[in-house]
Parts: structure tokens; sequence; C-alpha cells
């Protein structure tokens, strides 16, 4: 049995974003789906051609590509507003930037951000779709408490539908 893996690309490690990754760890468990959540992410740096090299790539990208090929599936939290975040960027380019090969073309990925609108949900889903990702689940995007009834169905209905991709 594979698993999906979930990518917190805020860098507070309580975050809301972090709680709702969480919460779909939880809700892929009820529909016996595992979800892991790839820890560190924290310590990306930002992305840049010139280190993503085979000699000069941090620790934590190699990682994170290695963690994205194993999976079946991807699922990206992070927060929505008017701009995207610098490290929801940065992740989206170390998994599909041109040295990456492979890594996120064909993955079943969903997106899903927290807070009102969903300009920073589209762009991410639009930039990964670009990049060879198969998209399944966007325009996720939750103003509301990560606890709340509401929310952990839309949780539960992003997961299933990213596990579903993978099948």
């Amino acid at each position: 049995m594979g698993y999906l893996l979930a990518l917190v690309a805020d860098p507070t490690a309580d975050s809301k974003t972090a709680k709702l990754a969480t919460e779909a760890q939880k809700v892929a468990v009820r529909n016996n789906i595992d979800v892991v959540i790839l820890e560190g992410l924290d310590k990306l740096p930002a992305y840049s051609a010139e280190v993503d090299t085979t000699d000069g790539r941090p620790l934590i990208a190699n990682e994170l590509r290695r963690s994205v090929l194993e999976a079946d599936g991807v699922l990206l939290f992070t927060t929505e507003g008017s701009d995207i975040p610098e490290l929801a960027e940065s992740v989206v380019k170390w998994v599909a930037g041109p040295a990456s090969g492979p890594t996120i073309v064909n993955k079943p990925t969903g997106v899903i951000t927290v807070g009102p609108g969903e300009v920073v949900n589209q762009h991410l889903a639009d930039q990964l779709r670009k990049d060879g990702a198969n998209v399944v689940v966007d325009g996720v995007s939750i103003a509301t408490e990560w606890f709340e009834p509401n929310t952990i169905n839309r949780l539960g209905d992003a997961v299933v539908m990213v596990e579903s991709a993978a099948q």
C-alpha cells in the first residue's frame, strides 16, 4: 500500500496550515489512506538554478524530491492571500524545476490553501499543471477553522480524490 505525501509550505510549525495537514492525516486514516507529512520544509531555501546541482543541492531538497517520487500522490498545503508565499513557490520549483526530471510529472496532486480567496491556490495549481503534475484537486481554500465539520468533509473529499487518481 502506498501513501500520499503532505507538503506543508508554511514556516510556522504550529500554524493553521500545519494543523490542517494533520487533520487531513486523521481523515485519511478513516478512509484507509496513509498520509505522510514531510518534516523540515521550513529549512528549504528559495530555489536557485545555480544551487540546483548534484553537488550544491541542499539535503532537504533531495529529500523533498525523493519523497515526491516515492509517494502515490501529493497534497500541497499553504496559506492563501494576495501574494504567493515564498516557501510554497520554492517547494513547487524544487519539485518541478528543470533539474528535477520527472519528480512531479503525472503525479496526482491536490492544492489546499488556508485563508479567504483562491489566488494562491489557482496560481500554484496552474504552475504545477504547467510542470506536468496531474492536479486533481484545486480551488480548495479553507477560510473556516480547521476543525469544523465542513472543513473536515472538504479535506476528506480532497484526500480521496488524490488517492483515487493514484490508483
